[in-house]
């Protein structure tokens, strides 16, 4: 398990990791609102365990590390907790005191928290911490996550509680790819690129990285376990048959475009341009042929590709 972001590496740990966690967790102002500060016992145990996480749990704390250099800066991951009685999926993060303020422990902790939401079928992800640990409650909320709850334990006094939902993931990256996408209205850079438009939108906007087809028609085949009928749902991939110019003729690359929920889509034709679902069917490609609606497939469902389909490292 591997995740990458624009300047991380979180990777599994290994015993090798211990010099570089004990100067996390074996630091004082580090640990300023945890229970203690770990000594050397501690963190080689908490390197065990994350270990044996990864093959019961296939997660865990993964290392964090910069990428330009390497260096070990912290941890981050998901683990299963007792939060008020109830084993739960917490994301956790812990970054060396010298490299905090610098957006490190939000941009790791996002990449886990897609990863999650992409691999597992959680509906809920937390974050939990002693009440006076406003730093960490910051890195929870600029994740999407909200206060649930605090409530008293042995080790916090009382443990404060912030989480984010499955369906609350999804409206953000809707709504991020949406307005990337509305943003290009009237833009000819799409042009006879109508796949690279919408994976754009989603992928630029969220910083994330999805897989499918060489074509619109290609992808449609991908998500065809998934296609629905109707009116799309917001967000939503719309995807149609359409002949369109190939070397050797007319070859079905098809067309697709991204729902905005009133049964308007967003799609890359001669320019980016929003027409209705059905009156798209009426446009005429180059080759002289309509468009023939196929039918949609939901956000989550193009997020959670088939596990086969995915690389080994996600770029989040």
């Amino acid at each position: 398990m591997a995740l990458e972001t624009k300047r991380l590496l979180l990777r599994e740990m290994k015993p090798d990791d211990f010099q570089a966690l004990f100067r996390v967790l074996g630091d004082p102002e580090t640990m300023w609102h945890y229970p203690y500060t770990f000594d050397g016992q501690h963190v080689r145990d908490w390197i065990g365990r994350n270990i044996k996480r990864y093959r019961k749990d296939g997660f865990g704390l993964l290392a964090v590390c910069l990428k330009e250099s390497g260096e070990m800066i912290g941890d981050c991951g998901l683990t299963l907790q007792n939060i008020n009685g109830k084993t739960l999926p917490e994301i956790c993060y812990h970054i060396r005191h010298d490299s905090q303020r610098k957006g490190y422990a939000s941009e790791a902790a996002k990449a886990v928290r897609n990863w999650a939401f992409r691999n597992t079928d959680y509906p809920t992800l937390y974050s939990c911490c002693k009440y006076t640990n406003v730093p960490s409650i910051k890195t929870a909320e600029s994740i999407g996550m909200h206060y649930v709850c605090e409530y008293p334990d042995e080790i916090n006094g009382k443990t404060h509680v912030s989480m984010i939902s499955r369906v609350e993931w999804l409206n953000e990256f809707t709504e991020n790819m949406i307005s990337w996408a509305e943003d290009k209205l009237g833009s000819k850079e799409y042009a006879g690129w109508c796949l690279s438009f919408i994976e754009d939108a989603l992928e630029i906007s969220n910083n994330v990285e999805v897989f499918g087809g060489d074509s619109a028609k290609e992808s449609c085949e991908l998500y065809k376990d998934a296609l629905q009928g109707g009116v799309p749902e917001r967000g939503a991939f719309v995807f149609y048959d359409c002949l369109c110019p190939g070397e050797s003729g007319p070859v079905n690359w098809g067309h697709c475009g991204i729902s905005l929920g009133d049964s308007r889509v967003i799609h890359a034709w001669d320019i980016v341009r929003i027409d209705d679902y059905l009156a798209i069917e009426k446009m005429t490609a180059l080759t002289g042929d309509h468009p023939e609606y196929l039918g949609w497939v939901a956000l989550e469902r193009v997020l959670n590709q088939k596990p086969e389909l995915y690389h080994s490292a996600f770029h989040i």
